[in-house]
């Protein structure tokens, strides 16, 4: 059983509360065939799934909770974009974000268990291990954001409730990905379903009068392009290296897959900056929904 904290604001608490609501909206969705009761947007604070709230409030949809699964790692940037877009829902009159953790876990060897882990960072940390992802596994991504979402939703003790995911319509590929695994609520896909791509994405936020988040991803997060790594502050460099440095490596260089973060990084202190100006962002790929 995972257990959840639950960082939820005193207004969400009266709207997660009431059978009311000011708004319906009858939408395409995978796996119901009805209307429904309660919409979830399952929100990964990156510029998609932003995007796809702001059109949503754009075109006066109903949204009961806005839930962000934390592993603890998360960006800088994208923490404080939470607290900024926070204030634009308020002004909105739309519910804040809701941030979930995954309880802490217990990590153990063999029979002894020698620690708990509160986020994805402790665990690689403690296991010897680098994030699922970097093995060609989304473990990582199940363990430290689909089954806290699981969890909260049961808590909420809602019915017939429809999760909004902000895949775009230029990532066709990954509903496709989606639609294969059975889960205990129907999906939606609002940007596909409005024909809105990556770019689109951009403009609609803009327009909406946000801060463009940009990308949002662990900081340690193997599928960082190069320039994102070099890009990170000194501080969080150094704790992804030493995610890297105890880890038993076999299989893979390091954090970058085929190469270890601490050669890149010792290659661009010994040289003049690498240039990555213009090199389009692009989304990590974990679980959205």
């Amino acid at each position: 059983m995972i257990w959840l904290t639950l960082e939820v604001s005193r207004n969400q608490r009266r709207k997660m509360n009431s059978d009311k609501t000011s708004k319906t909206v009858t939408p395409m969705v995978v796996g119901l065939d009805r209307k429904v009761s309660r919409q979830i947007v399952s929100y990964g604070a990156g510029t998609n799934s932003t995007a796809m709230v702001c059109e949503m409030v754009r075109r006066g949809e109903t949204i009961d909770a806005i839930v962000f699964c934390d592993t603890g790692g998360e960006r800088p940037e994208t923490y404080a974009h939470i607290e900024e877009f926070n204030r634009w829902l308020d002004a909105k009159g739309y519910p804040r974000v809701l941030t979930i953790r995954r309880a802490p876990a217990g990590i153990f060897n063999g029979d002894e268990k020698i620690g708990e882990a509160t986020t994805l960072e402790e665990e690689c940390l403690m296991r010897g291990q680098l994030p699922g992802i970097a093995y060609g596994f989304g473990s990582c991504s199940d363990k430290w954001k689909q089954q806290p979402f699981k969890t909260w939703l049961k808590t909420t003790g809602w019915n017939d409730v429809v999760v909004c995911i902000g895949f775009d319509a230029d990532e066709p590929n990954r509903k496709i990905r989606s639609d294969k695994y059975e889960l205990p609520y129907a999906k939606r896909f609002p940007l596909i379903e409005w024909d809105i791509g990556r770019a689109a994405c951009v403009g609609i936020i803009v327009a909406s009068g946000v801060r463009p988040p940009g990308k949002s991803a662990c900081f340690f997060c193997p599928s960082s392009r190069k320039h994102e790594i070099l890009a990170l502050p000194p501080d969080l460099k150094q704790r992804a290296l030493k995610i890297e440095s105890r880890a038993n490596l076999t299989s893979i260089a390091g954090l970058g897959r085929n190469f270890a973060w601490r050669d890149l990084i010792a290659a661009d202190n010994a040289q003049c900056k690498m240039d990555f100006s213009g090199v389009e962002e692009v989304p990590c790929g974990c679980y959205d929904g």
